[in-house]
């Protein structure tokens, strides 16, 4: 099998889309002797920040000196992204080798169970042999979606996170907060520690008693650890950074951090990832707090408020619902410096459009409606029309590459153009970006 025809396979579920069970993917590990029982596991859920925290842990027990698995979702411009050790993707051939070997027990355990597996149920699976085969010592897994029926919740894990908890997937999750803690905090195993960051009390209520249920330990942000400072820091030719000190679990702490992100959401997740860590080197007598800065000074996340250009600056920001729309504002506002700033905004049909484009728009110079590639994302027309409802002077130009030129017209140089509304609209903008790279590299070798 080549690895375009295991793509052409994995594609080919899409459109199965989430079906809530744990049946599936039970099954197949089961068939395949259970390869997520050979390394210990951290698991990461919440609504925003999960993708993050999971990063920065990989990166810092890497750093520690552990053989480390990552496996995060969605991806941006290949399956690959979703799999990694020690920093480094699955190659193709190791992705379609892998997904070649489990797919005579995929079709056995659809017949077990009388229904295909989805996408994301494959590649996790992919991801429980391949981090197997390689040896590692612990795999940092992000919850797909939800926690308690996600297909990464098969583990045993040491450490659960849950960064925080808004309102999103309200079709599979539910419609209320509380209803979406239940799903998530079904992460949280017998004797685990659990890191959150969430400060409604009513959901910290919840989780505090799931934690007693199963008895785990629960640590709080602003309680059990907590940021000491975040400063941000600006030097021209840099990218954008900030400084950081956290208190950790027991009062360890971990100074002048600087962390290569912006905003004081990824200074928590950045504490969130400290404190898991710790939770899972203390146990192993294995921390170590300049590992821990090293790690972190040299972490990054692709789509979050990832820099793309400059002159005019170029931003992207994978927010997809209204908190994580409210954090990037507010980000916008306080951490860069612009003459304009011109929002160029994509989303799902699945997610609240009108209370992303309410936020968006309220701190904008221009807005500009799009589409991404995806079928679910909603056509430019009809954000147009939300736009209007909500009184946001806005353009419509559904064509993404146009929608860019457009943006660059209107921020001249010393604007901003932040592309947001989903991961999808995000993995548009870097495409955009590498294919005009590729066209000057070819101009300049004329």
């Amino acid at each position: 099998m080549k690895y375009s025809e295991a793509v052409d396979y994995l594609d080919s579920r899409i459109v199965l889309g989430v079906k809530p069970s744990l049946d599936r993917i039970s099954a197949l590990a089961g068939l395949m002797d259970s390869p997520q029982d050979a390394y210990d596991a951290i698991q990461v859920t919440g609504t925003n920040g999960k993708t993050s925290v999971s990063w920065m842990v990989a990166a810092i027990l890497q750093g520690c000196g552990f053989r480390a698995g990552l496996f995060t979702s969605p991806h941006l411009e290949t399956v690959r992204e979703r799999i990694s050790v020690n920093g480094k993707l699955i190659s193709a051939n190791q992705f379609t080798q892998t997904l070649a070997e489990i797919m005579p027990l995929i079709k056995k355990a659809e017949a077990e169970v009388g229904e295909p597996l989805t996408y994301f149920e494959v590649v996790t699976a992919v991801a429980y042999r391949y981090f197997q085969r390689e040896g590692i010592d612990v795999a940092v897994l992000e919850a797909g979606m939800g926690g308690r029926w996600d297909a990464t919740n098969v583990v045993a894990s040491k450490v659960a996170v849950v960064t925080n908890i808004g309102i999103d997937h309200v079709e599979e999750l539910g419609r209320t907060r509380p209803k979406i803690a239940g799903e998530k905090v079904g992460i949280i195993n017998e004797g685990a520690v659990l890191i959150t960051a969430e400060s409604s009390g009513n959901i910290l209520r919840l989780i505090s008693r799931r934690c007693k249920e199963v008895g785990a330990e629960m640590k709080l942000f602003g309680r059990d650890f907590r940021l000491g400072y975040s400063v941000p820091y600006r030097v021209p030719g840099e990218p954008p950074s900030q400084f950081i000190s956290v208190r950790g679990l027991d009062g360890k702490e971990f100074k002048d951090i600087k962390l290569p992100m912006i905003g004081k959401h990824q200074a928590v997740n950045a504490a969130c990832a400290v404190a898991a860590s710790q939770a899972y080197t203390d146990a192993l007598e294995r921390t170590d707090t300049e590992a821990f800065r090293r790690a972190l000074e040299s972490s990054s996340i692709p789509g979050r408020l990832e820099i793309l250009s400059e002159q005019p600056l170029v931003a992207v920001d994978g927010a997809h619902n209204v908190d994580g729309a409210e954090r990037l504002a507010s980000t916008l506002l306080e951490e860069f410096d612009y003459e304009k700033l011109v929002i160029v905004v994509s989303i799902l049909a699945d997610k609240d459009a009108r209370g992303i484009l309410r936020i968006l728009g309220a701190v904008a110079s221009d807005v500009i409606v799009t589409e991404n590639r995806n079928p679910r994302s909603i056509s430019a027309k009809h954000l147009g029309a939300f736009c209007r409802m909500e009184g946001i002077e806005h353009r419509v130009e559904p064509d993404f590459p146009s929608a860019m030129r457009l943006a660059y017209n209107i921020a001249g140089r010393e604007g901003l153009i932040c592309v947001a509304g989903s991961l999808y609209t995000v993995s548009e903008a870097r495409i955009y970006f590498k294919h005009q790279r590729a066209s000057r590299e070819m101009r300049q070798d004329r």
